[in-house]
C-alpha cells in the first residue's frame, strides 16, 4: 500500500484500527451542551453571552432582527472608537436594558451612538453620551465588517413571543433558559 494515496495507505483516518483526526459526534454534542448551559448561566447572572443577537431592525443592513453576533468584553476588547458597534446598558431610551449600536462621535461627555438603520442618534431620542463604564461590550469585525450569525437569535425570539402570548403566566426568560437547559441535556446525552 502505498502513502500517496491516504485512502487506501497506512496514514488513512479511514483505515481499520486508526482514529479520526475530527472529533466525534458525541464529543460535538457534548460540546454545544456546555456552551447551552454557559449561556443559561451567563443570562441568569445578566450577562451578556459570548454570542449574542439583535432584537430589532435598527442596526440593519449590518444585522438584521434575530441575527447573531460574537461579543467581546469590554475588559479584553480594543479602547472602543467611532464606527465599532458596542453593547452598552442604556439609561433612557431601553431603560437599563442592552442596546446594540455603532459609536458615530465622541464628546467630553462621552460616545455618540446610533443604530445603522436610525434617523437620530440615541443622544438626540434622550439617552445621554455613552461613558466607558457602561459599554458591556463589542462586537467582533473582521477586515472592518461585523462578524454577523444570521438568524441565530431567531429561535429565542420565537420562544419569548409565543410565550407572551401564550398566558402561561412564566416570564419568557424563564421559558427560554428551561428549553436550552432541556437541549443541553439532550445534547450531552446524544439525542
Amino acid at each position: 500500500m502505498s502513502d500517496r494515496h491516504p485512502r487506501h495507505g497506512r496514514g488513512s483516518p479511514y483505515a481499520p484500527g486508526s482514529r479520526s483526526q475530527f472529533p466525534d459526534r458525541r464529543t460535538i454534542l457534548r460540546a454545544v451542551a456546555v456552551l447551552l448551559v454557559l449561556f443559561v448561566l451567563l443570562s441568569t447572572l445578566g450577562q451578556i453571552a459570548p454570542i449574542s443577537y439583535v432584537n430589532s431592525g435598527s442596526m440593519t443592513p449590518t444585522l438584521s432582527t434575530g441575527d447573531g453576533f460574537v461579543a467581546v468584553p469590554s475588559a479584553v476588547a480594543d479602547a472602543p472608537e467611532r464606527g465599532d458597534v458596542i453593547v452598552y446598558r442604556s439609561q433612557e431610551i431601553e431603560a437599563g436594558g442592552l442596546v446594540t449600536h455603532r459609536i458615530v462621535d465622541r464628546t467630553d461627555e462621552g460616545f455618540v451612538t446610533q443604530g445603522d438603520a436610525n434617523p437620530i442618534t440615541d443622544q438626540q431620542a434622550g439617552e445621554p453620551p455613552v461613558t466607558r463604564d457602561r459599554i458591556v461590550a463589542q462586537v467582533a469585525t473582521a477586515d472592518g465588517h461585523v462578524l454577523a450569525l444570521p438568524h441565530v437569535g431567531t429561535l429565542s425570539m420565537w420562544i419569548r413571543g409565543h410565550v407572551r402570548s401564550s398566558g402561561l403566566g412564566m416570564p419568557a426568560v424563564s421559558m427560554e433558559l428551561l428549553v436550552l437547559t432541556g437541549g443541553a441535556v439532550l445534547f450531552w446525552r446524544g439525542w
